[in-house]
């Protein structure tokens, strides 16, 4: 048997010969690769999370600024109203600010009908509108798919009056809120004359005071007022309204935040949240209501 043989280097082809300075770079360049892969993996995700924060620009600010109706104040005052004197409109800010607080940041209001809104949105005053804003085609103004307006609306008339039923309301005035997603509906529907008041207690007033053949309202209103004995001069019309759809909107572009606040008002709805919020402005309506017929007001 033939014994092994030393390998002679000289037998290897050139082509499979590896210089140990070539071995070397190599190796080398390797490891920096690897080292640069290693260091993307840590920086890359964290970027795009960043990216897909919902209100970035807002997180950066440190504040979210919401768009919403503005209303006279003090709402309690019941003789001559200064209207120069402003606050946010009380169900608009409810949902602002827990939609503050789920997004992690303070809000702030910015006091804005709705067309000032939108135009706050489209040049990056305002993270976000809650405004009574109709879903639109608009480039510069993203909306949630979902309408956070709830609920049902009645109408209350006088009980011996002639208005039996809600077609009766033809050509007749009624009072409401500005921005009451039951009442606008109903004007539309029943080709009614809408009467807007800046705050929810003119209108009642107003209603009373017989300036309108109906009041438009929240369920949750018009049950709460009838449990007083000074409306118990009045009946509501059989059947109710649906709310018009109402969206919350953000800025163009920005994804996140619109998924967020889609995810949001869903979570409102799921959780009867939207509810609670529009019986506790019932409850404070109807009490302002019953200090204005005590005359427990300044005035």
């Amino acid at each position: 048997m033939a014994r092994n043989a030393e390998l002679d280097a000289s037998a290897i082809p050139r082509r499979l010969r590896w210089p140990a300075t070539a071995l070397t770079a190599t190796f080398a360049a390797l490891a920096l690769l690897a080292l640069l892969a290693w260091a993307l993996n840590r920086e890359l995700p964290r970027a795009l999370a960043e990216s897909d924060l919902p209100f970035a620009a807002a997180a950066a600010r440190g504040v979210l600024i919401v768009a919403v109706p503005p209303r006279p104040a003090p709402a309690l005052y019941v003789g001559k109203v200064d209207r120069a004197l402003r606050s946010p409109d009380p169900f608009a800010a409810a949902l602002a600010s827990d939609l503050a607080r789920r997004a992690g940041l303070p809000v702030q209001f910015l006091l804005a009908q709705p067309a000032a809104a939108r135009a706050a949105l489209q040049a990056g005053k305002a993270d976000a509108a809650i405004a009574g804003l109709d879903f639109s085609p608009d480039a510069r103004v993203a909306f949630a798919p979902a309408s956070y307006s709830s609920g049902r609306g009645m109408a209350l008339v006088l009980d011996h009056g002639n208005v039996r039923t809600w077609r009766d309301l033809s050509g007749r005035a009624i009072c409401a809120s500005q921005g009451n997603p039951y009442a606008r509906r109903a004007a539309r529907e029943y080709r009614a004359n809408l009467r807007g008041f800046d705050r929810p207690l003119d209108a009642l007033l107003a209603f009373q005071a017989g300036d309108c053949a109906a009041l438009v309202d929240d369920e949750f209103v018009i049950e709460a007022l009838l449990k007083q004995a000074d409306w118990s001069y009045y009946r509501p019309l059989p059947g109710t309204i649906a709310a018009q759809a109402a969206f919350i909107a953000t800025r163009a572009g920005d994804a996140a935040s619109a998924v967020f606040v889609g995810n949001t008002v869903a979570q409102w709805q799921r959780s009867r949240w939207l509810a609670t919020v529009r019986k506790d402005q019932a409850i404070s309506l109807a009490f302002d209501m019953f200090n204005a017929e005590n005359d427990l007001y300044c005035h």
